[in-house]
């Protein structure tokens, strides 16, 4: 079942590389964009079997044959989980909009809204891609500062929810 995964990824137009294994009890794949990003979403509708999970990394690390080094896969994984939060699901539009937003900008699924956007591995060229799609799906110009200030998503919600309002 992985090696079906793993071809399958491989061959996705988005997909620059992958490496799947079985992690506890979970099948996982290690995926790197052929471009500057990637949406697990469309990547899981456009896949027959799918992992459980997706950890997007800027370079697959290679072990001296040339095969996948899966201990360094695995910290990788665990960085990542160590940097969540307990997940807390998005409790309204504007919480749900962001999460899907920052899932798709940084690659990493099931954000909740206790999570921090530069915890996760956010930085400032992404959070002006934030910018351009509040100013595009709901029309408010957000200050670069403000997106600083508020990097929890329930925060920058509401910081966003209120200025939609003013």
């Amino acid at each position: 079942m992985t090696q079906d995964i793993e071809r399958s990824l491989r061959d996705h137009a988005s997909v620059g590389s992958a490496a799947v294994t079985v992690e506890d009890d979970r099948v996982v794949a290690f995926v790197v964009p052929a471009a500057e990003s990637l949406s697990l979403r469309e990547l899981r509708t456009a896949l027959a079997d799918t992992p459980d999970e997706f950890v997007v990394l800027p370079a697959l690390p290679l072990a001296g044959d040339g095969t996948p080094d899966w201990a360094e896969l695995s910290r990788s994984r665990g960085d990542l989980r160590r940097r969540r939060q307990p997940y807390v699901a998005p409790r309204n539009d504007m919480e749900r909009y962001l999460a899907g937003l920052w899932e798709d900008l940084l690659g990493v699924e099931d954000i909740g809204a206790d999570d921090d956007f530069f915890t996760l591995g956010g930085h400032s060229l992404l959070a002006v891609r934030i910018r351009m799609r509040l100013q595009r799906d709901h029309g408010v110009t957000v200050p670069p500062e403000v997106l600083f200030e508020n990097s929890v998503l329930h925060e920058q919600a509401a910081v966003v929810e209120s200025m939609r309002e003013a």
